[in-house]
Formats: structure tokens, C-alpha cells, sequence
């Protein structure tokens, strides 16, 4: 799997996927469809220090989004976000986060990458289960979408427990452009 940096020309392409039900369901804000709105994103995105930012390519094909956000550099540790776009490559979910842990503990240097994820996203809250993660709490009543409140699942992973728990995970090492 390849990450590769975000472009001008793969803007339409993250809009259609961010506006599509398959992933806005999940997101904790709805977003108008703009491509100008993308480009003020793109411009803002470019300029964080505390982020990291790609889309996914998987033999060829762009298949969806990654990123590492809020990243605090003092204490090492971030935030992680993904969503699979394209749908056929919906079965390399259960992978992605053996590729960011591999990616964010030996390359960038972070000790911890949290999850955040909504109560109606049982697959994804699975897939940080099922790699190791620990589930350290709840937000209530967090988000508010289309006038229903839903609680935010929070989820951890620090390297000294990937270190003991992905060890079967090692192979899975993005090739990341810069």
C-alpha cells in the first residue's frame, strides 16, 4: 500500500468520497459539497505542522483516505482518522491500522495514536479492538448528527503495546511519499 501527498486533482475525488452516506454517516461533521471549500482544506492542511495527511493506493487505485492529526510533538502522540472511499476495498479496513501504527511508532517517532469512534460504527470500533487497541472511555452524548446524540467511543494504542501486540503486523509498512 502506498500513501501518497495530497494534490489539487484529488480534491473532486475526496469530496465525492467525504459526501458519500458510506462515510459522512460516520464523521462527526457533514460537509457542504465545495470543491472550493476542498481547496481552502487542501491550503490549511498544507500549512499544519501537527498533521499528516494522504490518500491510500492499493494497486493503482486511490482507495481511500489517512491521516495523523493533533499531533502533539512533545508528548508524541496524535490522533488517527482513515475511511475507505472506494468500496471494493472495503476488506482492507481490518489492516489499515497495522499500517499507521507501523508507520507512526517507527517513522515519525510517536508513542501513543488515539481513536475516536461513533457508537453507530461498530466495524471500525471491532477493527481497534481486534489489533490490540484498548478502549479507555466514552463520550456521552458527544455528537450530534441529524438531530440524533450519539456517544464517541475512545480508543488507545501506545508503541510499548504495539511492540507486544503487532508483532504479527510487522510486514504491513506504507510506502509513504513525502
Amino acid at each position: 500500500m502506498r500513501w501518497i501527498p495530497i494534490e489539487e486533482q484529488h480534491l473532486q475525488q475526496i469530496l465525492d468520497w467525504r459526501t458519500s452516506e458510506h462515510i459522512t454517516r460516520y464523521m462527526y461533521t457533514d460537509i457542504e459539497y465545495s470543491l472550493e471549500n476542498q481547496r481552502k482544506w487542501l491550503s490549511s492542511i498544507r500549512k499544519n505542522e501537527n498533521g499528516r495527511y494522504w490518500l491510500m493506493e492499493y494497486r493503482g487505485e486511490l482507495i481511500g483516505f489517512i491521516s495523523i492529526t493533533d499531533i502533539n510533538w512533545r508528548h508524541k502522540r496524535g490522533f488517527w482518522n482513515f475511511y475507505i472511499g472506494d468500496l471494493k476495498y472495503a476488506m482492507l479496513a481490518g489492516f489499515i491500522g497495522a499500517y499507521i501504527y507501523n508507520y507512526a511508532f517507527k517513522e515519525l517517532g510517536i508513542e501513543k495514536l488515539i481513536g475516536e469512534v461513533m457508537d453507530i460504527n461498530e466495524g471500525v470500533q471491532k477493527l481497534h479492538s481486534k489489533q490490540g487497541a484498548l478502549a479507555v472511555g466514552i463520550y456521552e452524548h458527544h455528537i450530534c448528527k441529524n438531530g440524533v446524540w450519539h456517544d464517541v467511543y475512545i480508543f488507545e494504542m501506545t508503541k510499548e503495546r504495539w511492540q507486544e501486540v503487532g508483532s504479527k503486523f510487522n510486514k504491513y509498512i506504507p510506502q509513504v511519499q513525502i
